[in-house]
């Protein structure tokens, strides 16, 4: 993944292949939607993807199961786990927008970026939306399983592609092979040839009548 983005999100997601969120009139993010928000966390890495999707879909379901619990629809910019498991991977707050998580200010601390996290930014789902909620979260599972078959695809793309080189190398030292045994079979015939002239050369000489 990289160095995190310890850069709390008061300014746009900036990823590459990841267009930023556009600004409103008003000068505050638009909303983006939940389909906008799984085509970014689609161009992720496989081990990002998983690790993003996974603390996503956490996410929602505890928002679902626990609806008026305030501690599962708030999330510090400023912790480990949303600097390094959401705020690095493409698309994870453009995903938390989608499902209506807003930023706001931490009410004490200084402007701009701190490493303390209670001087971080919160992001907070004021207003739980049932249904987009479950929207997001089908989406997701639909994202991992379209995920792992272009991995699969990929994968055994690789393996066809490995499998015609190593036929190629095999044919080629073959061929290799079958032009040495030649080789070698044409001196080893050579040799014969040599030897049994001399053989013929050795009895010539030693037949009396040939000095006559």
């Amino acid at each position: 993944l990289g160095p995190c983005c310890g850069r709390l999100l008061s300014s746009l997601e900036t990823h590459s292949g990841q267009a930023p969120l556009l600004l409103a009139a008003s000068g505050t993010m638009s909303r983006p939607t939940v389909e906008e928000a799984v085509e970014v966390l689609m161009m992720n890495e496989p081990k990002a993807f998983r690790i993003v999707t996974e603390v996503l879909f956490k996410i929602v379901r505890n928002i679902e199961l626990h609806p008026h619990e305030p501690k599962y629809s708030q999330i510090s910019t400023g912790s480990a786990a949303y600097t390094g498991k959401i705020a690095c991977a493409k698309g994870g707050l453009r995903f938390l927008r989608a499902v209506g998580f807003e930023k706001r200010e931490a009410a004490a601390g200084g402007a701009g970026c701190s490493s303390d996290a209670g001087d971080a930014p919160t992001l907070v789902l004021a207003a739980p939306d049932a249904e987009v909620l479950e929207a997001g979260k089908q989406a997701l599972k639909a994202a991992v399983k379209e995920f792992g078959a272009k991995v699969e695809a990929a994968r055994a793309a690789e393996n066809k592609a490995a499998a015609f080189k190593l036929a190629e190398l095999k044919r080629v030292s073959a061929q290799n092979n079958s032009k040495r045994d030649a080789t070698a079979e044409a001196e080893r015939r050579q040799i014969m040839e040599g030897m049994a002239a001399d053989k013929a050369e050795l009895e010539r000489q030693r037949d009396p009548s040939n000095f006559c």
